[in-house]
């Protein structure tokens, strides 16, 4: 990261506060702001939230994109103390602008900077009459809004993002079948769903040798994470089977205790080639619905209660004794209340793609997947990409964020934008 910087320079300052954020809204958005405006830094504060990975700001550090990152830590101690995170500038040419978290971390930030607050949302915000712009995804529809000065729908940014990471897929229909276990972004997610995931790709196997295995690997779990993954014999109540790491040059698999071999990939070099795809909930439903990848969504809830919720809800399952036992009622209850749980299911008020949800075991994915693999998904495939939608969401943000600069700061020439 270049920390050096000449007062003159537009700053813009973005909060995240989990991996979609940074994976999927961030990544579109740097990329056009730094081709749009020339010289542009983009300095990124990670928030407290409860879907926090917890590797935000490492992830952050290695982005090419990012001038300049604060942790947790470091936000606060700005927003408490005043102290200014490396990198940042005060009363800089630029603007917040919010992608996640509390909104209230934001408008506390940017007052601190002394600069305006925007935002990008998928729902309308709490103090929203505190930013002078809030952009819409329009994933949720929203009763009421009125596009004005202020509120625009601007369009979906995972959309942008999924085609800049895999501009062809051309090799998907070539060679054997393939599909991608997408075990999660999260590491205490992840220890469940991929040993899950394995166990019902050996039961597919016995019946579909001809199919081959690939893993996902999120920037947000760390590789010796994997290589130490818990043994499954731990009292979890979730199916699954260990899994070997190997290495053989640059090339690196987990083999299952049956030798089904899964190699482990980038999601950029897992997407383009992918039959079929296993995922958790999360942007990763949006971002392969936008490439016509097919999949099966899984949602095992034998404990409820290390699922994040977000409010008071999460804060109650810290409470001694009690705690859990409440946070396993209230992560029911909301769960109960969310008809469908992909991006392509919720934004088509339908079920396209399944979604598997309860108590579940390997044999009823394994059932899943065979089903799916056997079928013409050539329909599925266009339906989920138009469902999506097509690309344009970042460029229209950026158009209106530049408006929006040069309204802010009228003396300050942003080439090429005028």
């Amino acid at each position: 990261m270049d920390d050096g910087n000449t007062r003159d320079e537009i700053q813009v300052v973005v909060t995240v506060n989990g991996p979609g954020e940074v994976a999927c809204w961030l990544y579109p958005l740097a990329h056009e702001l730094k081709r749009r405006i020339p010289g542009v830094r983009i300095c990124v504060a990670v928030v407290p939230c409860v879907f926090s990975s917890g590797a935000e700001a490492d992830v952050l550090k290695t982005l090419s994109y990012v001038d300049a990152y604060c942790t947790i830590e470091e936000t606060m101690k700005f927003i408490k103390w005043n102290k200014l995170p490396k990198g940042f500038r005060k009363k800089a040419p630029g603007f917040m602008l919010h992608l996640g978290g509390d909104s209230m971390f934001t408008i506390m930030l940017a007052k601190r900077l002394g600069i305006p607050a925007t935002a990008y949302v998928e729902r309308p915000l709490a103090f929203q009459f505190l930013f002078d712009r809030v952009f819409y995804s329009g994933f949720e529809k929203i009763d009421g809004l009125k596009e004005d000065q202020r509120h625009r729908i601007v369009g979906e940014m995972m959309v942008d993002a999924a085609h800049l990471r895999c501009p062809d897929r051309s090799a998907a229909s070539k060679g054997r079948p393939l599909v991608g276990l997408y075990p999660s972004s999260r590491m205490y997610l992840t220890k469940y769903v991929l040993p899950y995931y394995a166990a019902a790709a050996e039961k597919v196997a016995k019946v579909m040798p001809e199919v081959d295995w690939v893993i996902s690997k999120s920037d947000f779990v760390d590789r010796d994470f994997l290589r130490n993954l818990p043994d499954v014999d731990d009292g979890r109540p979730l199916e699954g089977v260990n899994l070997e790491w190997k290495r053989e040059g640059d090339r690196e698999y987990m083999v299952t205790p049956h030798g089904l071999t899964m190699e482990v990939l980038s999601p950029a070099e897992v997407a383009p080639r992918v039959n079929l795809a296993l995922t958790v909930p999360g942007s990763n439903t949006a971002e392969l619905a936008t490439l016509g990848v097919p999949m099966i969504l899984t949602l095992p809830t034998y404990k409820h209660e290390i699922a994040p919720l977000p409010g008071i809800a999460g804060h109650l399952g810290r409470l001694p004794v009690i705690g859990w036992r409440m946070k396993r009622f209230l992560a029911k209850q909301v769960l109960k209340r969310m008809k469908f749980l992909s991006h392509p299911n919720r934004r088509a008020e339908r079920m396209v793609i399944p979604e598997l949800v309860g108590e579940l075991d390997a044999q009823d994915l394994a059932d899943a997947i065979e089903g799916v693999l056997k079928s013409d998904t050539t329909p599925l495939q266009k339906e989920l990409q138009a469902i999506m939608g097509p690309p344009g969401a970042t460029s229209r943000l950026v158009s209106d964020l530049v408006e929006f600069l040069s309204e802010a700061h009228p003396q300050h020439e942003i080439a090429p934008a005028h």
